[in-house]
């Protein structure tokens, strides 16, 4: 036997090696590539404009004397921040122009008045970064908003489906037009994203990091959600039969189908996202039986139906708070 049998040996184990390593690693970027939607149907940047819904809280006092604040520039941007440059800790807030959690421009009169509901229990090191971060985002818009946090005080399980609907109801007896439904780990990267309601419901968040910024499937709603008040009511809100994590933004999904509503987005670029890091919650593992129930009985389980005790109404100057026991 030739002496040199062993390194012909061990060569040839090699590129057997290699060879399955490079069809595993062509695997790989086959699955990733085909996971997700990275060219999804939006609506191209220049009729953006034209498809906005601009309407104002009625309780919003106007200044003849000022201009109407322009949002063709901001719906223009290219600017943005990077993942890893989204502050953690914000030493130089300012709360110029905040009141109850709401901000009116000073320099023009808005055209836009928009309610943020977010949903909250147990997320304090989150709702640190979240709420400085969104009101230095939001300041720069010239848009009329407010930042409602709904917390659910109580032990019982999570329930971000009730405590949507109670946000809803409460920002609609504000008077607020658009509500946009945003959890609490979600802030945009993007200076072009700009937060209104358009004709038809949008979801917001397309791209999120820690998806590799691609829109996991076409009918995702969840995330950060914007549907005018009238819609929000038409659809019978969020089904308040979802406990724990899962299920309840499909649901809603399904809701918008039923009433022939478009989800509709923006460009890829102005949709970005950077998830908050915290712990993944226990999955509700009767959701897709609640799924599949729920679309026959959309209009007996919803907003209009929601069984809950509002503890408090609490107006600070950075949120009002809707203390909540489901």
């Amino acid at each position: 036997m030739p002496k040199w049998f062993p390194i012909n040996r061990l060569l040839q184990i090699r590129i057997s090696s290699c060879i399955v390593f490079l069809l595993c690693l062509i695997a790989f970027i086959q699955f990733f590539a085909s996971y997700g939607c990275y060219h999804y149907e939006h609506i191209p940047r220049e009729h953006l404009l034209n498809n906005i819904f601009f309407r104002t809280n009625p309780k919003l006092e106007i200044n003849k004397e000022k201009p109407n604040c322009n949002y063709d520039g901001i719906l223009q941007s290219t600017s943005s921040i990077n993942t890893l440059d989204v502050p953690q800790k914000f030493g130089d807030f300012t709360t110029n122009g905040l009141a109850n959690g709401s901000y009116t421009p000073e320099n023009c009169n808005p055209l836009l008045s928009v309610a943020i509901l977010v949903t909250y229990r147990n997320r304090q090191s989150q709702l640190d970064i979240f709420i400085p971060y969104m009101h230095n985002f939001l300041r720069k818009q010239g848009i009329h908003y407010t930042i409602y946090i709904i917390e659910q005080q109580d032990d019982k399980p999570w329930n971000k489906g009730l405590l949507y609907n109670i946000g809803a109801k409460q920002a609609i007896a504000d008077k607020f037009p658009c509500l946009i439904l945003h959890d609490i780990d979600l802030v945009p990267l993007d200076n072009g994203n700009l937060y209104a309601c358009l004709q038809e419901p949008r979801h917001m968040s397309a791209s999120i990091d820690k998806f590799r910024f691609v829109l996991t499937y076409d009918y995702l709603v969840g995330g950060a959600l914007a549907i005018r008040s009238d819609q929000y009511i038409a659809v019978n809100g969020f089904s308040n039969k979802f406990e724990g994590w899962g299920g309840e933004d499909d649901d809603f999904a399904g809701r918008i189908k039923a009433k022939n509503l478009k989800i509709l987005r923006y460009p890829r670029e102005l949709s970005r996202y950077t998830m908050l890091a915290h712990p993944q919650e226990k999955k509700n593992s009767e959701r897709g039986n609640i799924l599949s129930v729920n679309q026959m009985n959309y209009n007996k389980d919803g907003l209009g139906n929601a069984e809950y005790a509002v503890k408090s109404v609490h107006r600070n100057i950075l949120f009002t708070l809707v203390g909540v026991k489901t």
